[in-house]
């Protein structure tokens, strides 16, 4: 499978949820780009313009289930994007810390802030493949891209959406500590 259509995909998305977060990885990687052409690494270079994602990391996994963990080298605001394809039903993540469990079907993307919640999956059965899209917060130092600010919503837009309720299509169980 090509590597950039999912890339794009997951830009895309931080593009929505965090833009001034999707702006910062932008600059992270010019200047990334920058260094090696300053450093004479022109390999490197030529890798940076092919990687497609304003993600700074990207691990692919193939297994049914994940032992619960967090992200702990990712910047406290930033986004991580699981995406996941392959042949199987009844995927379920859960955000133990949250007490949140997701349908985690194929072709599900979730994302949350990496370092501060507690992941888990598990699929019983067929073939699963999760893409996931990180930010190291070691390389945004490096290139000395200024530190963001987590999202926020505005206090008016949140009233708008106090009566929506979310469906067994979105969660397989919500708000369950």
């Amino acid at each position: 499978m090509d590597i950039q259509r999912p890339a794009l995909l997951a830009s895309a998305a931080l593009c929505v949820m965090h833009l001034q977060l999707y702006w910062a990885s932008v600059r992270t990687q010019v200047a990334l780009g920058r260094w090696s052409v300053d450093q004479g690494l022109p390999d490197m270079h030529c890798l940076l313009k092919h990687w497609a994602s304003v993600y700074t990391g990207a691990s692919v996994m193939c297994n049914r289930n994940s032992l619960e963990h967090r992200d702990p080298k990712c910047p406290p605001e930033a986004f991580d994007i699981l995406t996941c394809i392959g042949n199987y039903h009844h995927g379920v993540m859960q955000l133990t810390n949250l007490g949140i469990d997701l349908l985690y079907d194929p072709g599900v993307m979730v994302s949350y802030l990496g370092p501060s919640s507690q992941t888990w999956y598990n699929v019983t059965e067929g073939d699963q493949i999760v893409w996931a899209w990180f930010l190291q917060d070691s390389v945004h130092n490096y290139a000395r891209t200024p530190c963001l600010h987590y999202a926020w919503y505005n206090p008016i837009n949140l009233d708008v959406y106090k009566f929506v309720r979310y469906n067994q299509v979105d969660f397989a169980l919500y708000g369950t500590p």
